[in-house]
């Protein structure tokens, strides 16, 4: 055989060898196997995963991460935490925002505290998990032990929509979560409690209801932020008599007037330490616009007890002390009954103007204990009608 072919055809051999050599040892593709890397997007074992370095994850693509598979379960703690949000040529998404559905589902609520939770000076601070794609979020969120771990500085950072997206597993928040939730806007599109929705207000306990962005200066719990909850929760929340019965004063205090409203005649149900702290006044959130005790509806007024209309009596106003019955509406007073005027005392009728008196019923007129009747003037008389004033004896 000529020479030359010879040597042309060992050549071409040795170049074939080196080839599969190099198929074998990953030249031609991403990082070494030896170090951590990958392959392309071949799934890496777990030894290889294990081996992945802070430095060495911080270069991987959004495709790498993925590529990880649930074999991300086998990353060192530090390399957890070197994940990032970052976008850059290698990562159009971010490393954070490229976790899927089945590497969440893997991670241990411990190992989820840790995604990407570099702190300044080498410390740890809080996950990223709200960078999560909105799949890897839900499935996270379906975990009750999960939800569970969720930290009160991981929740300030969560957006309205990942509010809504807990679904009812709200309810596993921790107490410092809850306390841990705002109504502040700013970069969300409407505010975390507003986000709650009717389903997650229903699942959530008296107690748990107390904590709602309850957070106090130093760390302290004070009232809840329940008066930031959209229209549909606080009518799911006003229509459990036990949430209502749970209800405290300082709360009370800060509902605008839509919200006693919505209270229907389950108002009823209010304690009376509650009770007695509905106002005449407009809260801040009810400037211009009608206070509480103008705000109460005919139905309302019928449903409560004439102890309970003794309590809403004793509120304060400019004619002075226990003249709140005074800033009823034409409608709600007008509704009071027999026995509900049998409670009204001298005092608490000062303020009662001519208008509100006429609006009684002959029966509610009669209904008046005799030294209250007495107690009229001509001012308020002046619109009674004649049965009115036969029926009053005035």
């Amino acid at each position: 055989m000529n020479t030359s072919i010879v040597e042309t055809f060992s050549k071409h051999i040795v170049i074939f060898v080196m080839i599969i050599v190099c198929c074998l040892t990953g030249c031609l593709g991403g990082g070494a196997a030896g170090t951590g890397g990958t392959t392309g997007n071949s799934t890496p074992t777990p030894s290889e995963v294990a081996a992945i370095t802070p430095t060495q994850i911080t270069q991987y693509s959004d495709e790498q991460i993925i590529a990880l598979g649930t074999n991300i379960r086998y990353l060192s703690d530090t390399t957890l935490i070197a994940l990032s949000n970052m976008t850059g040529p290698n990562n159009s998404v971010g490393q954070v925002e490229s976790i899927s559905v089945s590497e969440i589902a893997v991670l241990t609520p411990a190992q989820v505290r840790l995604i990407g939770a570099a702190g300044p000076g080498g410390s740890i601070g809080a996950s990223l998990i709200a960078y999560l794609n909105a799949g890897a979020w839900a499935v996270l969120t379906s975990d009750p032990a999960q939800v569970a771990a969720i930290t009160p500085a991981e929740i300030s950072a969560l957006w309205d929509k990942q509010i809504t997206a807990l679904g009812t597993n709200i309810q596993y928040l921790s107490n410092a979560a809850l306390i841990a939730l705002t109504p502040w806007t700013g970069r969300l599109l409407t505010g975390q409690i507003e986000s709650i929705s009717v389903a997650q207000i229903a699942v959530l306990s008296p107690a748990q209801v107390r904590l709602i962005g309850a957070a106090g200066p130093g760390g302290s719990i004070t009232t809840s932020m329940i008066t930031y909850l959209n229209s549909g929760a606080w009518s799911a929340l006003v229509s459990d008599p036990i949430q209502m019965a749970a209800m405290t004063p300082a709360e009370i205090a800060t509902f605008g007037y839509e919200q006693i409203i919505a209270m229907g005649a389950d108002i009823q149900y209010l304690s009376d330490a509650a009770l007695s702290v509905i106002s005449i006044w407009a809260n801040v959130s009810n400037k211009f616009q009608n206070g509480q005790m103008e705000s109460l509806t005919v139905a309302q007024i019928t449903a409560l007890s004439p102890a309970q209309i003794t309590l809403l009596a004793a509120a304060s106003s400019g004619y002075g002390s226990d003249t709140g019955i005074a800033f009823l509406n034409v409608g709600a007073f007008g509704a009071l009954s027999a026995a509900q005027t049998a409670v009204l005392t001298p005092s608490e009728v000062i303020g009662v103007n001519d208008t509100l008196w006429a609006s009684l019923s002959d029966s509610a007129l009669a209904g008046l204990p005799p030294a209250t009747i007495a107690s009229l003037t001509g001012a308020q008389k002046a619109l009674l009608s004649s049965t009115q004033h036969t029926a009053c004896s005035c």
